[in-house]
């Protein structure tokens, strides 16, 4: 059984990564359900992952774990970033606190909290204390890419034909400061060819201060940087597939479902070494990496305007089915629990 707070997919990737998890754990005869609400757990629930802390799923699952014995997984998902400590300093206080009346001893009475790479975990260790939990990497990912190239092409093509023939950077996410796309459209304005076009592609309907200030950051380029609302289903991964790369240039990512995506269809990226999956990708070869900076924003788009990812296209799909594959983080899960039968 799966808690999470909210399968809403504007709040960002953990949602899909749930959905998908799940439909993984049924593919391999493992049955499995989503709960996004406060019902009770079945008492025939078998084990519980938790998705995410601070809210209801994490102390739903340690509640269930005190009346009926059920052992269940946490899955922090970042939360548990220095990043935030930094950056929010009055929350983390406020965290702390809680973690002291409760959070820490629901991470210390779980089965096993799962990171999803081991950047994640070595993180998550200088952020509260006391510091106590067993810890096991499982990995995320993505399943197999959906549908077809040509199909999807031509579909996001009849929406946008201004992408027919361009070069195309892609960014596709949420607008929030950790992202850094400020930086980026920055380094693209610098940097951009004639034939380029910055595509920023992510759920742009509720207006605040920093969505108004990238929105001023473009007014002046709106031939070569398109902004296209949330792109879902076949469009998304349309764009995904016709993409020259992806960036993200994020000051602060647990994993990054978009980099598994665009890898899964043969197109590389560029992140910051703030996305904790960055090691993955390099070893690969798959990607290019820089500082969050604006410097390295710079040097990120440079090198795109250069075409120094082109030599990458082949290391892609490798490092998807190696590293990224969503069936790899449902048998890591399942085997925690099989090797103490």
């Amino acid at each position: 059984m799966h808690l999470i707070h909210s399968l809403d997919p504007q709040g960002g990737g953990v949602s899909e990564a749930v959905v998908r998890l799940d439909s993984e754990f049924n593919k391999c005869v493992e049955k499995s359900s989503i709960l996004s609400n406060r019902l009770s757990i079945p008492e025939k629930c078998s084990a519980v992952l938790a998705h995410g802390l601070w809210q209801w799923p994490s102390y739903m699952a340690w509640k269930n774990y005190k009346k009926n014995g059920t052992p269940y997984l946490v899955f922090p998902h970042g939360m548990l970033d220095p990043w935030f400590k930094k950056s929010y300093p009055l929350k983390h206080i406020k965290k702390q606190i809680y973690w002291w009346y409760r959070q820490g001893e629901i991470l210390r009475d779980a089965y096993a909290v799962c990171f999803t790479t081991e950047e994640e975990r070595l993180l998550a260790q200088k952020t509260f204390s006391p510091y106590q939990c067993r810890e096991i990497v499982t990995g995320l990912g993505v399943g197999d890419p959906p549908g077809d190239l040509e199909e999807q092409s031509t579909l996001l093509y009849s929406q946008f034909p201004q992408l027919k023939n361009k070069r195309v950077l892609l960014y596709l996410g949420r607008f929030h400061p950790k992202k850094g796309v400020d930086l980026l459209i920055n380094a693209f304005v610098k940097y951009r060819n004639d034939d380029d076009i910055l595509v920023l592609a992510g759920p742009s309907n509720k207006q605040d201060s920093y969505l108004r200030t990238l929105q001023k950051l473009t007014a002046k380029n709106e031939k070569q940087i398109l902004w296209t609302g949330m792109l879902e289903r076949d469009l998304k991964w349309g764009m995904l597939r016709v993409a020259d790369a992806l960036i993200l240039p994020s000051h602060q990512e647990n994993f990054g479902m978009v980099i598994a995506e665009a890898l899964s269809v043969g197109t590389p990226v560029f992140l910051t070494n703030k996305v904790n999956l960055w090691r993955e990708v390099v070893d690969f070869g798959a990607g290019i990496v820089s500082n969050d900076h604006q410097e390295g924003i710079l040097e990120l788009v440079h090198k795109w305007s250069r075409g120094e990812h082109d030599q990458l296209v082949e290391n892609t799909v490798l490092c998807f089915r190696e590293k990224l594959h969503i069936s790899q983080t449902a048998e890591n899960i399942m085997s925690l629990f099989s090797k103490n039968e």
